[in-house]
């Protein structure tokens, strides 16, 4: 079974690197599959996540066209169906922008620029993956 992840950031290069690792959760004795699928901004994965497969986490800038990162993670978060799903945001945003994205249930925020190792450990620590 794969594990889905929804990277949902509108800078191509960042969606690259974050990508690379997540390919990193493959490795190693408790390796797992892990599919990554992306959206450019909240409104196109409030429509992904809405479909099958089911996404297992999703991973979230707070900037964004259409529809930002505060608001995807508020809506995710008061939809009975979706309301589980762990959020990790990943943000270049300050103090004030931390304490709204925790405030409106984001489950893990992380701060710009981020180290592999970090994204890393704390998918593992969301979607219960051994080392």
């Amino acid at each position: 079974m794969a594990l889905r992840v929804l990277v949902v950031e509108d800078n191509a290069h960042v969606v690259e690197m974050y990508e690379y690792a997540l390919r990193k959760l493959r490795g190693g004795t408790a390796g797992v599959d892990v599919v990554v699928e992306y959206a450019a901004n909240g409104h196109d994965a409030m429509r992904r996540l809405e479909e099958k497969p089911r996404v297992d986490l999703v991973m979230a800038d707070l900037y964004m066209p259409v529809m930002d990162g505060f608001s995807l993670v508020e809506r995710v978060k008061c939809d009975p169906n979706l309301m589980e799903t762990p959020v990790l945001v990943i943000s270049a945003g300050g103090a004030d922008a931390r304490a709204r994205a925790l405030d409106l249930g984001a489950d893990v925020y992380l701060q710009k620029p981020v180290q592999f190792g970090d994204i890393i450990s704390t998918v593992r620590t969301l979607l219960h993956i051994g080392r």
